[in-house]
């Protein structure tokens, strides 16, 4: 009696190293991206910042200037600006920042006398557990001057890549994305192309939207403090610019940052000013800024952009939070061009016909059955 043959296994070694190489190539990509991950940050910030002054280039090359003349006056307009924020006012935000550090553990202290405060922190202790926290974490001398001048230079030197590498996005960008699509099929290229202009305008449009709508709010929020009296209006202003660009959970922060520092160090009256500005003026911006900057831009699900600014900001911090919508805006242009292929497919069949089942009995009736099932031509 013979033995039954022993079933051949479907798995080949070829496709076990396949595989394997496969996996292993996988991790060295997310090696290098992880060991890569701050060069990787400056240029996601290089994109980001000439996606914002795309807008002005595109406009100066609309008044008859060359694109390199126009790059180039954008950038010593940036460079002056940074210039000018360097010498009179990051002194000045450098020392409100850093009494408003200091003064922390002294408010806390202050609101301890509230009545409804004294209630909270009979039943649960919370006034002394903050200010030592604070206290423990807040220092209060200079670390070595070896430390301070390594991190000065570090500083420097990603200030200076991300300066020219936004240079050079906005001057060889267009170029190198015509290279790129030398690598596609001649067929597909117009639609590539007019994908990528798409992305750029939805994207780029967001980000010089997102940054304009950010520094009128740290304007108005620092105009606002000035006027009442809070020493560290500058500190608040670019506080409040930098949150306005987190979408939703920014603005929440800022108007608890501002009105509690108001209520802390001038008083209750200015308090609820400032939160009554603050409330005004998010109606201003939610009903009529963003409307009328963003009217072109990224629309977004709510649900969808609470998700995405979560993931950002827990795989990259800050940084994850400003570049994480307008990432998700790039894919989101992507997802919509595949699904409207795919309805295009669905509605007309894979290859442009649409087959007609016969039910059984009406299969009966037919005399001499086709070979192929019946075809109708749309």
């Amino acid at each position: 009696m013979e033995t039954p043959a022993r079933p051949r296994s479907q798995v080949t070694p070829r496709t076990v190293w396949t595989v394997a190489l496969n996996v292993l190539a996988l991790v060295a990509v997310l090696w290098l991206l992880a060991r890569a991950w701050t060069v990787l940050s400056w240029v996601m910030v290089a994109l980001f910042l000439a996606l914002a002054a795309h807008p002005l280039v595109r406009w100066m090359e609309g008044r008859g200037v060359r694109r390199g003349a126009a790059v180039l006056a954008v950038g010593l307009l940036g460079m002056g600006l940074l210039s000018a924020l360097l010498m009179t006012l990051v002194p000045m935000l450098l020392e409100q920042a850093r009494a408003l550090v200091q003064a922390v553990p002294d408010y806390v202290y202050q609101l301890q006398h509230r009545p409804w405060v004294q209630k909270l922190d009979e039943r649960y202790d919370v006034i002394d557990r903050i200010a030592t926290e604070l206290r423990q974490r807040i220092p209060m001398t200079p670390g070595p001057v070896w430390g301070v001048v390594t991190d000065l230079l570090r500083k420097l030197a990603a200030v200076v890549t991300i300066s020219v590498l936004t240079i050079f996005f906005l001057l060889f960008g267009p170029d190198l994305f015509d290279k790129a699509l030398q690598w596609v099929e001649p067929s597909r290229r117009e639609h590539w192309r007019g994908l990528g202009h798409e992305m750029h305008r939805t994207v780029g449009g967001y980000v010089a939207g997102a940054f304009l709508i950010s520094l009128i709010g740290g304007g108005v929020t620092a105009v606002s403090t000035l006027l009442l009296g809070v020493p560290y209006f500058m500190a608040l202003g670019l506080a409040m610019a930098v949150l306005g660009l987190i979408p939703f959970v920014g603005a929440f922060l800022g108007m608890l940052l501002v009105t509690g520092t108001t209520f802390a160090s001038v008083g209750t009256k200015e308090g609820l000013i400032a939160l009554v500005v603050f409330v005004v003026y998010q109606q201003v911006e939610g009903n009529l800024l963003q409307p009328l900057i963003q009217r072109r831009t990224l629309k977004m699900n709510p649900l969808l952009i609470a998700l995405v600014m979560l993931v950002g900001t827990s795989l990259a911090g800050l940084i994850g939070a400003l570049l994480a919508l307008p990432i998700a805006g790039a894919v989101q242009v992507l997802l919509q061009d595949r699904l409207a292929r795919l309805h295009e497919q669905w509605r007309t069949g894979k290859n442009g016909v649409t087959r007609v089942i016969l039910a059984p009995e009406d299969q009966g009736r037919r005399q001499q059955p086709p070979s192929e099932p019946p075809l109708i031509q749309h």
